[in-house]
């Protein structure tokens, strides 16, 4: 079963220019001024819609995966499985710094992903404008088609959930669910609850990311739908 909470996200192709109207006029409000009639004229235009995120329900470490691996009629013991999952991600991470891609069946493959800053020629690219490194995964077939599978249950998000305990622990009687709460730390599931973020939009930023070998690159919806493409990186 797999959790889920609802989160409104703007979804504006111009999303930058209203957020940028909002600043001015938070500005404006703290500064005692009327915002300008432009701004707020923008802010208006802004539409959202209704997306899901996941919410996770528990953290599997390797040694629960080990564990429930044993629990599945597995001759090896939970030691043995963890070991082997232990020197897995050893020996994964020395092919990949090695420049291979590791093919692991129906898992998927592991390859990696640079970012870079750009440099104005060819000649004029180093090494020393590679800016991080990567790992992504591109899925197995066994992980293509959860959706065929997948059963959801709709919960409240986990930022709703810390607004009513905060709530119960003040007396109070009424939530005020518009204001974020981050309860540790960490977003909602794999996006963010406070509907900052747009779904099928984004903004190009200033360090460029490639891939080269048989895996194509992947982008954004420009349906509407709030997703991503088959590969994930890390």
């Amino acid at each position: 079963m797999i959790n889920y909470s609802i989160v409104m996200r703007s979804v504006n192709a111009n999303l930058l220019e209203i957020n940028q109207a909002k600043s001015r006029i938070n500005q404006a409000k703290k500064d005692g001024k009327e915002p300008d009639k432009k701004d707020t004229d923008l802010v208006k235009t802004e539409k959202q819609n209704a997306f899901a995120i996941s919410q996770y329900t528990d953290v599997m470490t390797i040694e629960k995966f080990a564990k429930h691996i044993t629990s599945h009629g597995s001759v090896y013991s939970r030691a043995d499985i963890s070991a082997i999952l232990y020197m897995a991600v050893d020996c994964m991470r020395e092919m990949l710094l090695e420049g291979k891609k590791i093919r692991l069946g129906d898992l998927g493959d592991f390859s990696l992903l640079l970012s870079s800053k750009g440099a104005e020629t060819a000649d004029k690219f180093t090494a020393q404008n590679i800016t991080n490194v990567k790992v992504q995964w591109e899925p197995g077939q066994q992980f293509k088609n959860l959706l065929d599978d997948a059963e959801f249950n709709l919960v409240a998000s986990r930022s709703a959930q810390a607004a009513v305990i905060k709530a119960i622990k003040e007396g109070k009687t009424n939530v005020d669910l518009n204001v974020p709460i981050n309860p540790d730390g960490a977003g909602d599931g794999d996006g963010a609850d406070d509907g900052t973020t747009g779904g099928g939009s984004g903004t190009t930023g200033t360090e460029g990311s490639g891939t080269t070998g048989d895996q194509g690159t992947s982008g954004g919806n420009t349906d509407g739908e709030d997703g991503s493409g088959d590969n994930v990186n890390f």
